[in-house]
């Protein structure tokens, strides 16, 4: 009898075991269709490769061949992404490429290597000693800028310290940074100039400043501009410098608009993603947005919901008097960088071709449109694609739109909803 009891109690566990790993395989089969859903993003924006070569290839053809390109790519190329974008950088032989976290110069070193172009880094903003220490010892091969005194003198301090380190001779590049008006770094003194330059362990390769107002309307851009350039040059006629240099002060800004200013080399960040499409900075309206899209979807759809009925948080607006209403609710909100009072801006989102208003407070995850006068032969259903900036059918919303309902610049909205959401790359 104890037999076929311990015989018993070993086929439980058996099973017991079979049902445990049963259940152990439909989890790990869950849990790899949830990932493959989530590969499928809800919201996200549409990067064009295409349109980022035609906007560099304009670029080129505007400054003509004795102008270098530095391509700023810094904040993760604007919120476009690094690494959906440094293989047509690199194709199209720009000069420089500046950025400022070593994370996103380990990306580009290893691609400019690989592709075995002479192709320099910049970063263009005051490096700490812990990220001069890492990009040095991993031979990223940035070129630094010196904005000060004490931060040049760090610089060669450090350099000095890894040669003994290191057993070499490190010599750091830099380029000093003159201060014209920008105010937030920048040697005022040509004594302090002439001290860093000086500064064992370090060669002088650029001369640079940054300009402040070169995108306001005229006469403030060029008046503003001419300012800053004459105080860059007169303090180079002081420095009476006995070696060659690149001489680098204009942005996008002053780049497009101003051929005077663009000296040695431009940096240029937004004009290279199409985000400056005004008369002033593309008065051929040949550049193309790159970041073409921003998509949500349709996820609920509420028929009927009563005259004067409370929307989102705070109550802050209510559903038409007149009649009943339908309600879209996309799955998007400020977690996205969609703006949370974007229904006092009079927002517009685009479904199945037609523009919509949204309605109420946005909330973390969710907005409200109104779709009450949809088209009847043309119903807005579950799963529909919602554009909240880019082309449906024959109508538009564009980054400018947006930008304005947001209350922020074009480039400021770009990077925030780049940063924020998926990107996907899409091919023509």
């Amino acid at each position: 009898m104890r037999n076929k009891l311990l015989i018993l109690l070993s086929v439980l566990a058996f099973s017991a075991q079979i049902t445990v790993n049963a259940d152990e395989n439909l989890n790990v089969q869950n849990i790899t269709s949830y990932s493959n859903e989530v590969s499928n993003p809800i919201n996200y924006v549409e990067i064009d490769q295409a349109a980022y070569v035609h906007n560099l290839q304009q670029i080129r053809k505007m400054l003509g061949n004795n102008v270098k390109i530095c391509a700023v790519m810094k904040a993760d190329a604007y919120g476009h992404g690094i690494n959906n974008l440094i293989d047509m950088t690199i194709k199209e032989n720009v000069d420089y490429i500046a950025a400022i976290d070593n994370k996103e110069f380990k990306i580009m070193a290893k691609k400019i290597k690989a592709s075995g172009k002479n192709i320099h880094l910049l970063r263009i903003a005051p490096v700490t000693e812990t990220e001069l220490v890492e990009a040095i010892t991993n031979d990223y091969k940035v070129e630094e800028v010196a904005g000060s005194v004490r931060e040049a003198q760090m610089l060669s301090d450090t350099a000095a310290r890894l040669s003994k380190k290191l057993h070499k001779n490190i010599v750091i590049n830099i380029h000093l940074y003159i201060e014209t008006g920008m105010g937030r770094m920048g040697v005022r003194k040509v004594s302090d100039m002439k001290q860093i330059i000086a500064m064992p362990h370090l060669k002088l390769v650029g001369v640079m400043t940054h300009l402040a107002k070169s995108y306001q309307e005229p006469p403030v851009d060029s008046q503003s501009v001419k300012e800053q350039l004459g105080i860059f040059e007169s303090a180079l006629a002081e420095l009476n410098l006995n070696q060659p240099v690149i001489r680098h002060v204009a942005n996008s800004g002053a780049a497009a608009k101003f051929p005077w200013a663009r000296l040695d080399m431009v940096r240029v960040g937004s004009l290279i993603y199409g985000e400056d499409l005004d008369d002033l900075q593309d008065p051929n309206h040949v550049l193309k947005p790159v970041m073409k899209s921003f998509k949500s979807k349709v996820s609920i759809i509420e028929s009927n919901v009563p005259p004067h009925s409370p929307i989102n948080y705070d109550a802050l607006q209510y559903t038409r008097d007149d009649k009943p209403s339908t309600t879209a609710t996309l799955r998007i909100g400020y977690d996205y960088g969609f703006p949370q009072y974007a229904f006092q801006e009079s927002t517009m989102v685009l479904i199945r071709g037609q523009k919509f208003p949204v309605i109420g407070k946005s909330s973390m995850n969710m907005v409200v449109i109104d779709i009450t006068n949809e088209d009847p032969n043309n119903k807005v259903l579950l799963g529909d694609d919602a554009v909240i900036v880019g082309k449906q059918g024959k109508e538009e919303i564009t980054w400018d739109e947006f930008a304005k309902w947001n209350k922020m610049g074009i480039t400021e909205t770009v990077l925030k909803i780049g940063n924020q959401n998926t990107r996907k790359v899409i091919s023509n």
